[in-house]
């Protein structure tokens, strides 16, 4: 584990800020969160997201114009486009920028394995004090409508029913539905409508090939607003936790239900936990796809860990609570 615990020196930060986060909290607390920001002396420039893809943009160009000091008031998806618009740009290597998060979202799943507050204030004085670690990333590689796309996830992958319920959970969030019970309902939702499908699965030149519910290939432990869906999973052990649960119906799942929240549903006979630096998932039929929330479609996907390629700032005393 690589901890740098040295205090940030006065430094130049650019902030982006996505006002839809929260179901638009973003942009009610927008003065709040840069109030804040001014109180604990902070030199910034900020900038607001105005679309999908912004983030990646913005994060880019603020590299360009020399920033390596980032911070991302939003949800788990604007961290997700500021990291690929991290590992996307060609002005400088990723390991020279730091990202600090403050959370705005709904569901804010990586913050809990790097013990992130949610909350503006706690959450900005711990980006203050500055105290960094260099956590591995997830490369997706995987077509669309016939060409070859890369995706960059800082948290958690998932395919098959994962990446269904992150589908309906979107839709639910642009028809208005907040609040962290959007997730549940998601989640119930999905369960009626998805169907398990033989999957072939390669990881690191071991293979299955079975009727599969859900892959979770986890950096993080949490997704879905708030489940523990790689409860062993390190973020900068250069290992990904990959999590199978084959066929399962509807009545195993939701008696394992509530040990999505505390990892114990891994004691189930019909999961498997996994280690590994390469995955590969395909089928027949082609398997859905997400990373950190964000749809990535229906394909074949490569997924490579990058290791130690990224410094983030967390809050040592409650990293991997």
């Amino acid at each position: 584990m690589s901890f740098c615990m040295e205090s940030l020196p006065k430094k130049n930060w650019f902030v982006i800020l996505n006002p839809h986060a929260g179901s638009g909290r973003g942009m009610k607390d927008k003065a709040e969160i840069l109030k804040r920001l001014d109180q604990y002396k902070f030199r910034y420039k900020s900038a607001v997201s105005e679309f999908p893809g912004h983030t990646i943009r913005l994060t880019a160009q603020a590299i360009a114009d020399g920033y390596r000091n980032l911070i991302v008031a939003g949800g788990d998806g604007t961290l997700n486009e500021a990291v690929n618009g991290i590992f996307l740009q060609t002005a400088c290597p990723s390991e020279e920028i730091i990202l600090g998060m403050i959370p705005v979202g709904t569901g804010n799943d990586w913050i809990k394995t790097f013990g992130i507050p949610n909350h503006y204030k706690a959450a900005i004085k711990i980006i203050k004090e500055g105290k960094t670690m260099r956590q591995d990333i997830g490369c997706i590689t995987f077509s669309e409508n016939g060409l070859a796309r890369t995706s960059y996830f800082a948290n958690m992958a998932g395919f098959g029913f994962d990446a269904v319920a992150a589908a309906m959970t979107n839709q639910l969030k642009n028809k208005g539905k907040k609040g962290i019970s959007l997730y549940f309902q998601a989640l119930v939702v999905s369960l009626f409508r998805y169907r398990a499908g033989k999957v072939k699965i390669v990881i690191d030149g071991q293979k299955m090939e079975e009727l599969i519910f859900s892959v979770s290939i986890g950096i993080g432990k949490y997704n879905g607003g708030g489940m523990k869906q790689a409860p062993a999973a390190v973020p900068d052990n250069g290992l990904f936790q990959v999590t199978v649960i084959r066929k399962i119906g509807l009545f195993g799942i939701l008696r394992n239900l509530a040990g999505l929240y505390s990892g114990e549903y891994t004691k189930d006979h019909r999961v498997s936990i996994h280690t590994g630096r390469h995955v590969s998932i395909s089928s027949d039929r082609n398997i859905a796809g997400e990373a950190d929330g964000e749809v990535l479609g229906d394909s074949k996907f490569e997924i490579n860990l990058l290791s130690k390629k990224l410094n983030v700032i967390f809050y040592p005393e409650k990293y991997l609570n």
